[in-house]
């Protein structure tokens, strides 16, 4: 989710073509079969995340449900700035401690910081892979040391994210890796495929005269099922001098967004060491609301809404004709003009 993490997220990108490449070849090579618990522990790849075009980013566990053995090992690919936590519900991604001084808006540590290390033996309860924050890798993997039964799983960024390992016993047949990476690749390519349709008809509902100079502007989709598209609809609106725009998150949408410039990226967090603890992760410029909702903007000026999350929304007036950009910091490709004309 984080600008900071974009180049990261590139990689992470071509990790998963590279997994939906390696799924081909392995159909080619026809070593997809199911078995029951061979002598060597196997190892299933998990993706967190993935994206397709026009900006769509899909905020799925691939394959959702997963069999596995005990003694096997899941390994997360991480295609996107998501945690994998083995909790009961999410917790809030943001948090304002309340102590000595004035609060300082911070990201939730209990969500940032690893509880377990990747590599580790997972043994049942709360566990977490902690955010792909910079130098932190994109893979994570546990071996599954558990009883049979049902473990869930979540990321704490994106409510609903969820995932489900079902360890059965040892003489029980599951599909294997390949068949496994087969499945995810298929979620996956699902779920885009539904959005690319999604945003066709996005566009020719809001491209419309009637849309664009409604000064009403919607952040990103709503109710596309497991993925986001990070586009403004419409992305051009016009109105006249001293006249406000409302952008909103709509109820239904999955994935946070915000409205500013100019962009301010690279400066997600600002850490503030602690003696003896990890740092504080104070929320930055490009998350911190500068600009407050209801705010008049003149020509030139700068503004930051900080993050709107789905039901949320946010207006400003416009004093002066001109033309104002504006745009996502934490989703670089999605942006979009008001133009205000002379009343």
């Amino acid at each position: 989710m984080l600008d900071t993490l974009q180049k990261a997220r590139l990689v992470r990108f071509g990790l998963l073509g590279a997994a939906v490449l390696g799924v081909a070849v392995g159909a080619l090579s026809s070593q997809l079969v199911t078995r029951a618990q061979e002598a060597e522990p196997q190892n299933f790849t998990v993706m967190a995340g993935g994206f397709g075009p026009n900006n769509i980013e899909v905020l799925a566990f691939a394959p959702q449900s997963l069999q596995v053995h005990r003694g096997d090992t899941v390994t997360w690919v991480n295609n996107g700035f998501h945690n994998i936590h083995f909790n009961n519900e999410p917790l809030p991604l943001v948090i304002v401690p309340e102590g000595e001084g004035e609060p300082i808006p911070q990201i939730n540590p209990a969500i940032a910081f690893p509880s377990i290390e990747s590599g580790a033996t997972y043994q049942g309860g709360e566990a977490n892979s902690g955010l792909p924050l910079p130098g932190v890798s994109p893979i994570f993997s546990l071996v599954m040391d558990l009883e049979p039964g049902t473990y869930s799983f979540l990321c704490d960024v994106h409510p609903g994210m969820a995932g489900v390992i079902n360890v059965v016993a040892s003489d029980v047949s599951i599909p294997s890796p390949q068949e496994v990476s087969m499945q995810a690749a298929s979620e996956l390519g699902a779920t885009v495929g539904a959005s690319i349709g999604a945003t066709m008809e996005l566009e020719a509902q809001t491209f419309t005269d009637e849309s664009i100079y409604s000064g009403q502007i919607n952040m990103g989709s709503a109710n596309t099922g497991r993925a986001t598209i990070n586009q403004f609809f419409p992305f051009v609106t016009v109105i006249q001098a001293g006249e406000s725009v409302t952008w909103n998150n709509l109820e239904g949408g999955v994935e946070p967004h915000l409205v500013g410039w100019p962009p301010v990226r690279g400066q997600d967090v600002s850490p503030i060491e602690v003696e003896g603890g990890p740092p504080i992760l104070a929320v930055g410029p490009t998350l911190a609301p500068m600009t407050p909702d209801g705010a008049s903007i003149a020509a030139g000026e700068a503004f930051n809404s900080g993050l709107i999350f789905p039901g949320q929304s946010y207006t400003l007036t416009f004093t002066e004709p001109g033309v104002y950009p504006f745009t996502c910091n934490i989703h670089p490709a999605m942006n979009g003009t008001v133009i205000v004309e002379a009343a």
